[in-house]
């Protein structure tokens, strides 16, 4: 099997848009309610009714665990440790923000604390139901503490905090104390709200009709559910990047991968309930028809099953999505709310074929931009894609990262750029057989990335293929959120001295590698899931690692993002950096030791007098300032604009209720605004009038 590994994106960003042509979020952790006292027999009674038909049984937890184990690059055994370190992570993944649980109610489970591998081992899974259950239990206690909070309105003339650092939480001492985390949390939302509502009434209903649909969201997971949330809190007790996907994170996973998917090519969201179109996508069914429209409200699907419609108002997001999906050629059909023109609400039938829709923004893309009067090409690359069927079935016209950066690299050159900046900013990764392709055509054979598995033994992923696309002068444009695969491409254009690395001081961290095994389907499924499970660790040529510390930039672009805490190193349970031996067949190309002290200075020259980036050092201060003062003001008039969001703040339904504005920049390859880009540019041009009549950029 390839290896292969999710979009750091993608598990790092709960939310974002969810499509019927576009990908839900591959793995989404309960990010709303939490507990109480005593263990309720009703509610332990709802979850024995789930266990029916389930796929993800205690056994299949128990096999699933060993699965993990048996293949994971450091972790032997569902030990003590492990156990613990489950134990902490099941609660933190059910009550992030520590608004249901108190600590009595941990202080009752820590019997079991240090004992899961060995009940999880002799098929028994009642510390998971019981926890669950009394979680069920404390969002049914929860709705009182919203009612009565949300029966007047706040006082926002009065200056008091919240606490928006999950780290600085603690469980809830008493009842009181879980009543005023509360009071507050609603206070702050209901903040949000009236700066576009400006009326309490209408807030506080919308309030109560989002915690609503949450409680009835939480209240219907299956036996399967709970047990997949406790399986991923095992795999995260590993390391953060290991998980185990639910059969729908699986098809979520492949779309991510191959950049398509069937359905109608619609991007959706969810506001107050009802499952909104807020855009559709260029050359899918539902554009090429022409009826649906931003703005409908779907509030029925009839997937074409025989069974006719699914009323959808208060559906989860993903299951309306899984309605609409299926496969080419068939036909759904969606009940939408639409206003007339004369602003009357009618209800709308319409009758779609499904088809394969690429996800267009997602692929590489270029254009090129104007430097002191040189043309320097511009590679977005948002990750690592290949579509893993369109290569398997030998139809050599299949999707592929590596292929379409060729294909922008032969429109570049035919434009004669006298040099490229190939963007990874937004890159989380992705397939490694991709990245090593990609590496392939800006170097000439030679060694990409060195591979160590769980017994010790080394492998060298080498590009064999003679000859390169590109020998022109490149710089690798990197941030913080630049991770995995995308670190090894810059990584190996560092060791190599083919490109300067330019943007934020580092990547991401993360040099490990991920391994996706199916697990074989029963009851008439497919699959019933899949175990992604880190198996090695990668080093690059020179035996350098880019764990924890990232790939470093060789010139720092300002930039507000810098001061974000984005890293390898915040998650827990990281593997640490090792270094190897450099491979044994490793040659530098050039040494940009003398050049990389040139290109600093004069970019510091040119970024202290470059007027827009004196706004962004303000904004660089301003963050800083803000990260240090963890406590968010809940008084009107001294709130700024822009805060960051309080870590106890529930989501009924991740990715609900966002999207992409029209007329936005998003879609661009080089935006006007970016000078972030315009100054990498700007190095890229240096580094060319410094190595002018040499031969360094060519072999």
């Amino acid at each position: 099997m390839q290896r292969q590994r999710t979009s750091f994106k993608a598990l790092l960003t709960v939310g974002g848009l969810v499509a019927a042509g576009l990908a839900v979020p591959l793995f989404v952790v309960p990010r709303f309610l939490e507990g109480s006292e005593s263990l309720a027999s009703s509610q332990a009674a709802r979850i024995a009714s789930r266990a029916k038909g389930s796929f993800l049984t205690c056994a299949a937890v128990r096999d699933r665990a060993r699965d993990f184990v048996k293949l994971h690059y450091s972790v032997r055994q569902f030990d003590e440790e492990i156990s613990s370190r489950t134990f902490e992570k099941f609660f933190q993944s059910l009550d992030p923000g520590r608004n249901f649980f108190l600590q009595k109610d941990i202080d009752g489970f820590r019997a079991n604390e240090r004992k899961l591998g060995e009940l999880v081992g002799r098929t028994d899974c009642r510390f998971i139901s019981d926890v669950y259950a009394l979680y069920l239990k404390r969002i049914d206690e929860s709705a009182v503490l919203i009612s009565e909070a949300l029966a007047n309105e706040p006082n926002f003339g009065l200056d008091e905090k919240i606490e928006t650092d999950r780290k600085k939480i603690a469980w809830a001492k008493d009842p009181s104390d879980l009543k005023e985390r509360w009071r507050k949390l609603l206070k702050f939302n209901a903040m949000s709200m009236m700066e576009t509502e400006k009326d309490w009434a209408k807030t506080r209903e919308r309030l109560e009709k989002r915690y609503t649909l949450a409680r009835k969201s939480f209240s219907e997971k299956s036996t399967d559910d709970v047990h997949g949330i406790f399986l991923n809190a095992f795999a995260l007790s590993l390391d953060p990047h290991s998980a185990y996907y639910m059969p729908e994170d699986q098809d979520e996973f492949k779309v991510a991968f191959s950049l398509q998917l069937v359905g109608i090519g619609a991007s959706l969201s969810q506001q107050d309930g009802y499952t909104v179109v807020e855009a559709l996508i260029a050359g899918g069914a539902a554009m090429r028809d022409g009826r649906l429209q931003k703005g409908d409200k779907i509030v029925a699907v009839d997937p074409g099953d025989g069974n006719g419609f699914t009323d959808v108002v208060d559906m989860d997001l993903s299951k309306v999505v899984m309605l609409i999906r299926g496969k080419k050629d068939t036909r759904v059909v969606l009940q939408v709310l639409r206003k007339n023109e004369k602003g009357e609400i009618g209800r709308t039938q319409i009758e779609l074929v499904r088809d394969v829709v690429h996800l267009a923004d997602s692929e590489a893309r270029s254009d090129v931009m104007t430097v002191r009067g040189k043309k320097i090409g511009v590679i977005n690359l948002p990750s690592f894609y290949i579509d893993y069927a369109g290569s398997r079935s030998g139809d050599g016209d299949f999707r592929s990262s590596a292929g379409d950066v060729a294909r922008e690299v032969t429109k570049l050159k035919a434009q004669g750029v006298s040099g490229i900046v190939v963007d990874l900013r937004r890159n989380g990764g992705g397939d490694l057989g991709e990245c090593i392709r990609m590496t392939g055509l800006f170097i000439d054979k030679g060694p990409v990335v060195q591979t160590q598995g769980r017994g010790g033994d080394v492998e060298s992923s080498d590009d064999k293929d003679a000859g390169v696309a590109y020998t022109g002068p490149l710089a690798v444009m990197i941030s913080k959120q630049s991770a995995s695969a995308s670190e090894i491409f810059a990584g190996a254009m560092q060791d190599y001295g083919r490109g300067v690395i330019v943007g934020n001081s580092r990547t991401y961290g993360k040099a490990t590698v991920q391994n996706v095994i199916e697990v074989p389907g029963s009851a008439g499924r497919e699959s019933d899931g899949a175990v992604k499970v880190t198996i090695s660790k990668f080093f690059r040529p020179s035996g350098r690692s880019n764990q924890e510390r990232g790939v470093p930039a060789d010139v720092t672009i300002p930039d507000v993002f810098e001061v974000a805490d984005v890293s390898e190193g915040e998650n827990d349970f990281v593997l640490p950096y090792t270094t190897i031996s450099p491979q044994k067949h490793f040659r530098p190309l050039q040494d940009f030791g003398t050049l990389i002290p040139a290109l600093r200075q004069r970019s510091q020259m040119r970024v202290k007098a470059t007027p827009a980036f004196k706004e962004v050092f303000d904004a660089i201060e301003k963050a800083r300032k803000e990260q240090e003062n963890t406590l968010l003001s809940l008084k009107i008039e001294k709130r700024a604009k822009t805060t960051p969001t309080p870590a106890a703040t529930p989501t009924a339904n991740p990715g609900a209720g966002t999207g992409t504005a029209e007329g936005s920049e998003a879609g661009k390859v080089i935006v006007e605004s970016d000078i972030q880009l315009r100054e990498a540019g700007e190095i890229l041009v240096d580094s060319i009038e410094l190595l002018n009549g040499k031969s360094d950029w060519t072999h």
